[in-house]
Parts: C-alpha cells; structure tokens; sequence
C-alpha cells in the first residue's frame, strides 16, 4: 500500500516533464538582433489586430491595461495604485516592430531593472489544470496579435 502513493508521485513528475518538454517544443525560437531587438515575426501569419486588443484588455492574462492605460482608444486607463508604466499611443512611430515584439518577449534585455514582465517563456503556466500547462503566458500568435494592436495605434 505505500508503494502505490510513490508510485503516483513518479507518474505525475513524469507527465509533467513530458508536458513541459512538449511545451517546449510549442515554443519557437527567434534572434535577439544588437541587443535591441527581434526583427522577424515569431509566426508566419500576420498579426490579428482585434484579437490582440481583447488580450491587451485580457486583465486576467497580460494586465497591459492596468499599467499602460489605453493605447489611442476607449478602455481601460492605467491602473492608479500602479507606477505609471509608458503610454503606449503612438508605439509605432517611436520604436520598430522589432524592439516592441522584444518588450513583449524579453523585456529584461532592453532595460534589466524593468518590471515589465515576459510574456514568452516556457513553464509560465504553471497550473496542471490549464490546458496550456507549462507553456509561456502568450503563444507566438498571441504576441504577434499585441504587436498588431499596438502597432496600428496611432499611425
């Protein structure tokens, strides 16, 4: 009778590697460029603007809004027990899409003191119930819907 419990705990240890390493796998490489940025998309499919807005919005998930306020548009406005984090209006004529898609990233590279957080490292889900379990907050996808939200703001 006390094997079975051990026995259960190397079953779940196992399952977890194994989803973890395939969530891994989910997650796509790209190159940090001059230390200033990921010029090429991390999808081959253009983002999806609106669908970037609802994460944008997503507290729950990103929590852009509660920082950034609303970029150029009705919404949320930037949380006031928060330290004011950069307006985004106007993203695109102040930085490429290269350096905006490393913010979302990897944001530590481009200021090391920041408290921005990445949105795309693996195990950030740390949750066995959630089906993206071990996955980054944000898929590929998802950061490059932001990046299109963001991005058409303002131009």
């Amino acid at each position: 009778m006390l094997r079975q419990p051990k026995l259960w705990v190397m079953v779940a240890v196992l399952f977890g590697t194994l989803c973890a390493a395939d969530a891994a796998d989910r997650v796509v490489s790209y190159q940090i460029v001059n230390a200033r940025e990921i010029p090429k998309g991390l999808t081959e499919v253009p983002g999806d603007a609106e669908a970037g807005r609802q994460l944008y919005f997503d507290r729950t998930l990103t929590g852009c809004s509660g920082c950034h306020g609303s970029p150029g548009g009705p919404g949320a406005e930037a949380d006031p027990n928060q330290d004011a984090a950069p307006s985004l209006q106007n993203l695109a004529r102040r930085m490429s899409p290269g350096t905006a898609r490393l913010w979302l990233v990897a944001p530590s590279i481009l200021r090391p003191d920041t408290r921005m957080p990445a949105y795309y490292a693996v195990g950030q889900r740390s949750d066995p119930k959630d089906p993206r379990y071990g996955e980054p907050i944000l898929s590929a996808q998802e950061i490059e819907n932001i990046l299109a939200y963001l991005l058409r703001q303002g131009r």
